[in-house]
C-alpha cells in the first residue's frame, strides 16, 4: 500500500514539474516570439529624426519590458529597423530618401512602417511607395504639408494604409491666429512685422497667417525675407522698429534664428518674438544665446515636451524621455514618434492580428488616450489636433522664461502667463 502511495506521488511530483515546465516553457516562448519588425526611416542629421528616433526607441523599449505586443494568443516584442533617409540634408534627392524606404520594405522585410522621412516632398512621394508595396505606415515625424492629407483624401481606396500621427500646417496656423487674438484682447497689441527665411514653405505659411491675421483685426506694418543661414538680422530689426511693431512674428527653421534673436535683445527691439522658430525649440537655446532669448514664444508643436498635465502620460512621458536620453523633450517628433508605436500597439492587439487590411480598419477607428490627448484619425487619416484632450491632441506653444521653456498656450496645457520684455512700450 505504501509503494502504491509511493509511485503515485511520485507520478504526481512529476506531472506537476511537468506543466510547471510547460508553462515556464510558455512564458519564455511569449517573451521571446517573433519580433514585429517595424520599419523606421528617419534623417538623422536633423533635430527633428533625433527626436523621433530617440522617441520611438523609448516605446519599443517601454513596451518590449511590458512584455510586447499582443498578437491573438502570442506576446511578440518589437524590433526597430532604423534606416538614415538623410532628406534633410542639402543636395540629397527625393530618389535616395525613397531607394532608403524600399530597403526597408524589400530587404529588412518590415512588418509596418512608422516615422518619417520629414521633408514635405518625400513624404509626398513616399505615399506611392506605400501604396505600391501596400506597406501599411504612420508618418509621426514632419511632413506637415495640407498636401499629404489631401492626396490621401483623393483617393482612399489606394493609400489606405498611410495614417499621419504628426501635425499639420494647417493646424499649426491656427494655432498661431488664436494665440495673436489672445495677447492682442490681453495687452492691446495691433500691430505686427513679419520676418522669414526665403524658402517656399515659409513664404506660403506666413503669408496665410498675415492674411488671418489682418481680417482677425492686425495690421502688418512690414515684411522682410532673409536668406537661408543669414548671419546679420540687423537690417530687419531695425525696420521692425521703425515701423513701430509690437509683434515680431516669425517663420524660420534655419538655427541661425538663434542670432535674429541675440540681436533683437541687444538692439531692445519694442516687438514680442513669436512663431515657428527652430532654434528656439531646443533646451539649449537660453545657453546658446546667453540668455538673450528670453521672452521668445516658439511652437514645439506636441503637448509633452514640457513639463504639465495635459492629460495622466504627460509627465510619465517626459520623466521617462528625460532619464532615458539625458536631456528634455525637444519639440516636433519626441511626442509623435513615441506615441506612434502604442498607436500600432492598440491596433495590433484589437485585432489580433498583422494583417494590413484588418489593421487599417482598426487605425480608422483608433481612440487611444495618449501624451498630448486622445489620438483619433478624420476621414483623411490625419491625426485630429484642437484644444480638448478627451477628443484631440494638443499642441504647445512656450515662452522662454527665467532659462526655462514655460507652456504659455494653448490654455489647458498652459503652466505659465505670458512676459513682456520690459522695453516693449504699450
Amino acid at each position: 500500500m505504501s509503494k502504491k502511495i509511493g509511485f503515485t506521488i511520485s507520478i504526481l511530483i512529476l506531472c506537476a514539474a511537468l506543466i510547471s515546465s510547460f508553462g515556464i516553457a510558455t512564458v519564455h516562448a511569449q517573451k521571446e516570439g517573433k519580433p514585429i519588425l517595424i520599419g523606421a526611416p528617419v534623417p538623422r542629421a536633423s533635430a527633428y529624426g533625433q527626436n523621433g528616433e530617440r522617441g520611438m526607441i523609448l516605446a519599443a523599449e517601454e513596451i518590449n519590458a511590458a512584455g510586447g505586443v499582443k498578437v491573438g494568443n502570442e506576446m511578440r516584442p518589437i524590433k526597430l529597423e532604423i534606416i538614415d533617409t538623410r532628406d534633410e540634408e542639402p543636395g540629397v534627392p527625393t530618389s535616395e530618401v525613397l531607394l532608403a524606404i524600399e530597403k526597408l520594405i524589400l530587404q529588412k522585410k518590415v512588418d509596418m512602417i512608422a516615422g518619417g522621412p520629414c521633408m514635405s516632398e518625400c513624404g509626398l512621394a513616399a505615399l506611392d511607395l506605400y501604396a505600391k508595396y501596400k506597406m501599411l505606415d504612420v508618418v509621426s515625424i514632419g511632413c506637415y504639408t495640407p498636401g499629404w492629407d489631401q492626396k490621401v483624401g483623393s483617393d482612399l481606396k489606394k493609400y489606405r494604409f498611410s495614417f499621419r500621427e504628426s501635425g499639420s500646417v494647417k493646424w499649426y496656423i491656427k494655432e498661431a491666429v488664436d494665440l495673436l487674438r489672445k495677447i492682442k484682447e490681453e495687452h492691446g497689441f495691433s500691430k505686427i512685422f513679419v520676418s522669414i527665411d526665403d524658402s517656399a514653405m515659409c513664404r506660403a505659411a506666413a503669408k496665410i497667417v498675415s492674411d488671418l491675421a489682418v481680417k482677425d483685426g492686425w495690421k502688418v506694418v512690414g515684411e522682410a525675407k532673409h536668406p537661408i543661414g543669414a548671419t546679420d538680422y540687423s537690417a530687419t530689426l531695425n525696420e521692425c522698429k521703425r515701423a513701430g511693431a509690437e509683434i515680431l512674428f516669425i517663420w524660420a527653421y534655419s538655427p541661425e534664428t538663434s542670432i535674429l534673436l541675440r540681436q533683437w535683445s541687444d538692439m531692445e527691439v519694442p516687438a514680442l518674438p513669436i512663431g515657428f522658430i527652430g532654434a528656439a525649440e531646443d533646451p539649449g537655446f537660453w545657453k546658446a544665446t546667453d540668455g538673450k532669448g528670453a521672452y521668445t514664444i516658439v511652437t514645439l508643436s506636441e503637448a509633452g515636451n514640457v513639463p504639465g498635465n495635459v492629460t495622466p502620460l504627460h509627465m510619465k512621458f517626459y520623466n521617462s524621455f528625460s532619464k532615458r536620453w539625458g536631456i528634455p523633450p525637444r519639440s516636433t517628433g519626441c511626442v509623435s514618434a513615441y506615441e506612434a508605436l502604442f498607436v500600432l500597439k492598440d491596433a495590433i492587439e484589437r485585432t489580433g492580428s498583422l494583417d494590413k487590411e484588418k489593421l487599417f480598419e482598426a487605425l480608422r477607428t483608433t481612440n487611444l488616450p495618449a501624451v498630448r490627448g486622445t489620438i483619433r484619425f478624420d476621414q483623411n487619416h490625419q491625426i485630429i489636433y484642437g484644444y480638448d484632450p478627451n477628443t484631440s491632441v494638443l499642441g504647445c506653444w512656450v515662452q522662454w522664461q527665467d532659462g526655462k521653456r514655460v507652456a504659455v498656450f494653448p490654455e489647458l496645457a498652459a503652466t505659465g502667463k505670458i512676459r513682456i520684455p520690459p522695453w516693449l512700450k504699450k
